[in-house]
């Protein structure tokens, strides 16, 4: 997900990291609702590892050299302070919070040379002097300062271990260090940072505050610690650690170093005088926590023998990151994902130090550079520490945000460019720092803009069956994924360059209201193909399924060829030849040419078969040495009732009382007329390619249906029969011809007169006219058996079938009414989208026309049907050539719902073909948003957002293209689950 989808919601802090975990935590199972509405959920970085250009605009070596001159102190350096201006109002103009860390391990080497930085009591006046530029120049847009970051742990690394600049320590206790003393430097610098502190927080509470109305507080690192056994030596070594670690708070909440501190130092310990001692007690507005991870403590006495002892060594105790790993002094090295121990920390603090305002300044997760951006790892850790820091809150502890280190990668202190702590990546390598947004960043987003719950840890997984673990190597390698669109759809220009109307342009145009979106640029696709066809190769779409316009290509519906549009075809079709992918072509998908259908009624008269004959022939002359994958028409089934039973589709051809908003037509007898014609046309197209075109051009050629899985709601016979009826009436209507000649016995007898009959020669061209099927398949549903509508005497297609099609809880919809439904005549903006495969039996219906809310996420149906047409045709090969899940215009880039449903049915894909299914191709239904024939631009089908309120229809990735494209291309892991007890399923990547 791009930057932009982190606004609104995330807050930038700006501050710095020191230590790293691993492995896996407990569990909860929470949402962004549960957390309070003023909670901010953030990320961060510091200012020398984002920034860069440490020589540029007036920069000294570290950030204070940014604002100052070479001394650290005095003038302000003006293309420094105008950095920072426009730093904090880009962040204000996109509605973000800021939180500004004043001090980030890195004050000017001027100030260290002159008078050894931080060991010497001089640097109070001039960081408070720092700060108070800061305040003046920036506190006016800046809610939230921290003066200083994890000074604890900083003054360990810099002035005990010399780990950390300004790398000062002393033998046997730090390494490489030629100066300094480790006994007592690192109690020194404590003890000026808190009085530099304290004066900065008065400074600011006296100067600021007030008109301002800001919140200052301290850092802190943080580390929970348990005893390594239950022996009260070690449970008493433990205390010992944490009153030494997080000692540094004690001065600010009761005014002196706690008293294990002094007693194991001693006059190595500085020491408050009472001014000094009211000064910081209370010195703060909250208290903010750098934590990752937990560690093991055992005593160690030995060390109280010592005469020469540093930090570590006072503290008579020594640390193990894990139960099985070496004790040793100092921080561990080894560090273990324990979120409980975040809990335990933040619980501490609300018991030791009266429930103090805490913000999680730092919590995240590193990686290696390889393989960064599908990190699944950084998102399980998240979620286990977010989920721990609720608990924590449940129980009472005052914790008011939450920052994840880092919203990049940086320049990581220790490691450079060699760890990855980002939830965007930045690629180092490049001049350009170019930056790409891992899974974490998508997970993130999904989460703050509460897309979805979380549940993780042990016990959620629990409730959940690994049913199906696949990756694309799982399928045959000529088996191709792709995505597609429609040329009404997508290619917008419908008066340019000879394209005359379709049937589609008229009703919208000439028969209904002007309050329907016209789709006059659609998405533009007529311009755009080039820079589509580039994004569908950059995601790794094997193959690109989209249809050609009848009336782009033959303005007069026959007779000469549009050059312009035979042009466009022949330029879309070699792009994608370009770039290695298959061209997939439907010849007609719903959009006949009015001109036909003001002729002579378009599928209604058999006139229509050489036209669509005439026309299919071009197509094969012109672009048959290209496309090796044809597919007569889309959705004839569909087309034929939603056309000419209830006047859904255009031409709107109805009858009282089966139709609605019809001024001509007959229910009962035209759907059968003009499937019949568009059975004839399909057999004349297939034999023209198999005997002209075919041998030459290697092609295959097929039709393709809409197919939806149709259970009965019982397990009554009645319904049993009924739900066999249905796929009858919605399938065997055209599959049964295409193999075996003729339509089935139940709709011969329950329609009668009203089908029309196959000749004995139309019989014979008709029977096997396919290379292969297509299917476009979104849902399952239950069938009611409902005899009455065969008692009577006036019936249309859907009273010819006699069931009542139950798509879910709460919905009985008429076939009828299906077919208008399933292209998107639904509220999306109110989650309205038809539910298939409805997963429960047990609620009643209520009303035949109200559509159901969503489509559950049941891909046994698909499974189910596949496995149906195997056993049901011969086993015929199949391209699934759409299969899709909608949402509305809203929030459309983290459709973490659309992955969950297409990675459940690319699963029931392949287990079709491991069981005998001869499935040979899988499309998503969208590439990128398109104009949905009964919704316009109110509904999302696609992998890329397309903006419809800007005229040049600017292209985004959601996140499911990142998924497509690592599944297909990169060869990522799928991971199906099923609840267990419950017919519910989710994906796992």
């Amino acid at each position: 997900m791009a930057a932009s989808s982190l606004r609104q919601s995330v807050s930038l802090l700006l501050y710095f990291l020191l230590l790293i975990l691993s492995q896996k935590g407990f569990c909860t199972k929470y949402t962004r609702e549960d957390f309070p509405s003023d909670f901010v959920f953030g990320a961060g970085t510091s200012a020398y590892q984002y920034e860069g250009a440490v020589a540029e605009d007036g920069r000294k070596p570290s950030i204070w050299d940014i604002f100052t001159h070479e001394d650290g102190r005095g003038a302000i350096n003006p293309k420094g302070l105008e950095y920072y201006n426009n730093l904090i109002n880009e962040i204000v103009k996109q509605g973000i919070k800021l939180h500004v860390t004043l001090y980030h391990g890195d004050h000017p080497q001027s100030l260290q040379d002159e008078y050894g930085g931080w060991l010497n009591n001089r640097i109070v006046e001039d960081f408070k002097e720092y700060a108070n530029v800061c305040f003046r120049e920036f506190g006016d847009r800046v809610s939230h300062w921290t003066t200083f970051a994890q000074p604890n742990i900083m003054s360990m690394g810099g002035y005990d271990y010399g780990t950390f600049a300004p790398g000062r320590c002393s033998y046997p206790f730090g390494v490489n260090c030629n100066v300094g003393n480790s006994t007592t430097e690192p109690y020194i610098v404590v003890h000026n940072i808190l009085l530099t502190h304290a004066q900065v927080v008065k400074l600011y509470k006296n100067t600021y505050q007030t008109n301002q109305g800001g919140w200052i507080g301290m850092n802190v690192y943080s580390l929970w610690y348990y005893p390594l056994s239950d022996s009260l030596a070690d449970i008493e070594a433990t205390q010992r650690v944490k009153d030494f670690l997080m000692g540094i708070l004690e001065p600010l909440v009761f005014g002196d170093y706690p008293e294990i501190m002094k007693k194991n130092v001693g006059s190595r310990l500085p020491s408050f005088t009472q001014q000094q001692s009211e000064l910081v007690k209370g010195s703060f507005d909250f208290i903010s926590l750098n934590h990752y991870t937990s560690s093991y403590v055992t005593d160690n006495p030995n060390n109280s023998y010592l005469v020469l002892r540093d930090f570590s060594k006072d503290m008579f105790a020594k640390t193990r990151g894990f139960l099985n790993e070496t004790t040793s002094e100092g921080p561990p090295t080894h560090m273990l994902s324990d979120p409980l121990g975040l809990q335990n920390m933040l619980e501490y603090l609300k018991d030791k130090f009266a429930n103090p305002a805490v913000y999680i300044e730092e919590n995240g997760y590193g990686l290696g550079v390889i393989k960064t951006l599908h990190d699944t790892d950084r998102i399980e850790y998240l979620r286990d520490y977010i989920g721990s820091i609720l608990n924590a809150m449940r129980n009472g502890a005052n914790v008011r945000g939450y920052f994840v280190w880092s919203l990049v990668d940086l320049f990581e202190l220790l490691a450079g460019y060699k760890s990855s702590y980002g939830l965007y990546y930045v690629d180092f390598d490049d001049e350009k720092r170019k930056r790409v947004p891992k899974l974490s960043a998508h997970w993130y987003n999904n989460f703050i803009k509460n897309i979805e719950g979380i549940a993780v840890g042990e016990k959620s997984l629990a409730s959940h069956e690994t049913i199906l673990e696949y990756s694309r190597d799982d399928f045959p390698s000529d088996f191709v994924f792709g995505a597609g669109t429609s040329a009404f759809q997508y290619e917008g220009a419908l008066a340019e360059d000879g394209r005359t109307p379709s049937i589609w342009d008229y009703s919208i145009y000439e028969e209904q209201n002007s309050e329907v979106t016209k789709p006059d640029i659609a998405s533009d696709g007529y311009h755009k193909y080039k820079e589509d066809i580039e994004l569908m190769s950059m995601t790794g779409l094997e193959g690109y399924r989209f249809s050609i316009s009848w009336s782009r290509l033959l303005s007069s519906g026959r007779g000469a060829v549009n050059q312009k549009g035979l042009a466009y075809y022949n330029n879309v079709i070699n792009e994608l030849v370009k770039h290695g992918i298959q061209p997939h072509v439907s010849l007609h998908h719903l959009d006949l040419p009015q001109v036909l259908q003001d002729e002579y009624g378009g599928w209604l008269s058999p006139r229509i078969i050489d036209d669509f004959k005439g026309y299919a022939n071009v197509c094969f002359r012109e672009f048959g040495d290209r496309v090796f994958h044809w597919t007569t028409m889309a959705e004839p089934n569909i087309n034929a009732i939603a056309s000419f039973d209830n006047g859904g589709f255009p031409p709107r051809r109805c009858s009282y009382p089966f139709g609605y908003n019809c001024r001509e037509g007959n229910s009962t007898v035209e759907p059968y007329a003009a499937a019949h014609n568009m059975l004839l046309a399909h057999a004349a197209v297939v034999k023209l390619y198999r005997t002209r075109y075919q041998p030459i051009q290697k092609g295959k050629i097929g039709i393709n249906l809409y197919a939806v899985w149709l259970s009965p709601l019982t397990n009554s016979i009645k319904d049993s029969i009924a739900s066999k009826r249905a796929m009858d009436f919605t399938i065997g209507w055209f599959m049964s011809p295409l193999v075996f000649g003729d339509y089935p016995e139940i709709m011969r007898k329950n329609a009668g007169s009203r089908l029309p009959t196959f000749s004995e020669t139309e019989s014979q061209e008709v029977m096997s006219a396919f290379d292969f099927i297509g299917i476009n398949y979104y849902f399952a549903s239950f069938v009611i058996d409902n005899s009455d509508p065969l008692k009577t005497g006036l019936r249309d297609i859907n009273a010819d079938i006699g069931p009542l099609d139950s798509l879910a809880s709460h919905s009985v919809i008429k076939f009828s009414s299906l077919y208008t439904y399933v292209f998107n005549n639904i509220d999306y903006e109110k989650k309205a989208l038809i539910e298939a495969g409805a997963d429960s039996k047990d609620e009643p219906p209520i009303d035949q026309f109200i559509p159901p809310r969503y489509i559950p996420n049941n891909p046994t149906g698909l499974l189910k049907m596949l496995k149906y047409l195997k056993d049901s045709y011969g086993n015929p090969p199949i391209y699934i050539q759409e299969n899709g899940y909608g949402l509305g215009v809203k929030d459309v880039l983290n459709d973490t719902d659309r992955i969950s449903f297409l990675s459940c049915y690319i699963g029931s894909t392949l287990e079709a073909i491991r069981n005998g299914s001869d499935v040979r191709g899988y499309s998503v239904w969208s590439f990128l948003d398109l104009y949905e024939l009964l919704e316009g631009y109110k509904s999302s089908f696609g992998l890329y957002h397309v903006n419809f309120e800007d005229n040049e229809r600017q292209r985004v990735p959601k996140l499911s293209a990142y998924w497509y494209s690592s599944f297909v291309k990169h060869g990522s892991v799928i991971k199906i689950e099923k609840t267990q007890g419950e017919e519910e399923y989710h994906a796992m990547h």
